[in-house]
């Protein structure tokens, strides 16, 4: 039998490998992949309680560290093995994290995750045969301190903590769509739109999501191109199918029309604009379209219709008349836009920044620095 002094070493170690494994799964939950889960419970969830990350994460933490505990009652990991009984609840807290957009294609595939469950199952009955049945029965005062077996374990954690990480969903594009429609529900618009603001790689549903916020708070004219844009319009209709948070219904309501099969994003747009060219929606779409296809010559004639003599015009908007006024060299729009000194004074700074530079590299770096919020920056350099 144990001595004393074994015995509360082990109900001290074991208590703090209880209590930072419930930390980590409660933060894993409430925090980190708070916006995954949210989708779930959105989806299946009967709406008469409002998602609370903390209480869900609360309660993941609270059974997956009793789970552990129970079953740690037949494997008996002790010593600098504790931490090992938090293999199989480290297991379920990826598989029930690792959220993707099959949630809304249904191209559930668990393949792989049976082969992962297979092999830690196996790994995690091995270890505790062989620590119970050869080293903890043989062993039986081991010269461990407190402090040392601690350091074990928290080496044994940190590698669980890694292998949940791994195993659950990291696609940072779908985990963004999650935090947009998670902040853009709770009535939070600037941080929706500002997810992912910097990404160079932002998928096109999530361009999607946040044209959509935009044209909804009648921002996309003065928004629209402070976000990389990377497809053209099509990137303002979502699929006919789901295949992110943002519901297609969304966006086609909006625009008061369904998309037809085979009708391309800018074709879609233009019809919607023309069955009601009274919806500001509609005319805010079709002019963005026009813009990110790079229709400087429609979008002049198209504005005209929208804003007389030019007033009040938003800010992309302005920088796309003034540069079609460069371009074109119309002084005639050139004197009813004087009114913008401000939009007049930035461009005179974009056209001599772009003079300082004769390589063509160094000289798109510095404008990106300066002008990437700008539509001059979307017209001329991107691609």
């Amino acid at each position: 039998m144990r001595n004393k002094e074994e015995v509360r070493l082990q109900r001290v170690v074991a208590t703090v490998c209880a209590t930072i494994f419930a930390c980590f799964s409660f933060f894993f939950v409430a925090i980190y992949q708070s916006p995954l889960i949210e989708l779930v419970y959105d989806k299946y969830a009967t709406g008469k309680l409002d998602y609370n990350n903390y209480v869900v994460g609360g309660t993941f933490s609270i059974l997956l560290t009793l789970l552990a505990l129970w079953l740690n009652k037949f494997t008996k990991f002790q010593r600098e093995w504790t931490a090992t009984a938090y293999l199989p609840s480290a297991l379920l807290l990826a598989f029930f994290t690792d959220i993707d957009n099959s949630l809304y294609t249904k191209e559930y595939d668990f393949s792989s995750w049976i082969i992962v469950a297979t092999i830690v199952i196996v790994v995690y009955l091995f270890l505790a045969f062989v620590l119970k049945r050869v080293l903890f029965e043989k062993i039986k005062n081991p010269a461990f301190t407190t402090s040392r077996m601690i350091w074990r374990n928290l080496v044994l954690l940190v590698l669980i903590f890694c292998l949940t990480g791994t195993l659950s969903n990291g696609e940072e594009n779908f985990k963004r769509e999650a935090l947009i429609s998670s902040l853009y529900k709770k009535g939070d618009i600037e941080g929706a739109v500002n997810v992912g603001k910097l990404s160079l790689h932002a998928s096109k549903d999530l361009t999607t999501y946040r044209a959509y916020i935009l044209a909804k708070e009648n921002m996309l004219g003065e928004k629209l191109f402070e976000y990389p844009q990377l497809y053209g319009s099509s990137a303002l209709i979502p699929q006919k199918e789901q295949t992110s948070p943002l519901v297609p219904d969304s966006v086609f309501t909006l625009l008061a029309t369904d998309v037809v099969e085979g009708e391309s994003a800018y074709d879609y747009i233009k019809r919607a604009f023309d069955l009601d060219t009274a919806n500001i929606h509609a005319r805010d779409y079709y002019l963005s379209a026009l813009l990110l296809d790079k229709r400087l010559p429609e979008f002049a004639i198209a504005l005209k219709d929208f804003y007389p003599n030019f007033e009040k015009l938003p800010k992309h908007y302005c920088e796309a008349l003034l540069l079609y006024a460069h371009i074109e060299m119309d002084n005639n729009i050139l004197k009813q836009l004087d009114a913008y000194q401000e939009f007049v004074e930035r461009y005179s700074d974009f056209v001599v920044t772009e003079s300082k530079y004769d390589d063509e590299y160094i000289r798109g770096n510095y404008i990106r620095k300066k002008f990437s919020d700008t539509y001059w920056w979307y017209y001329l350099y991107s691609y």
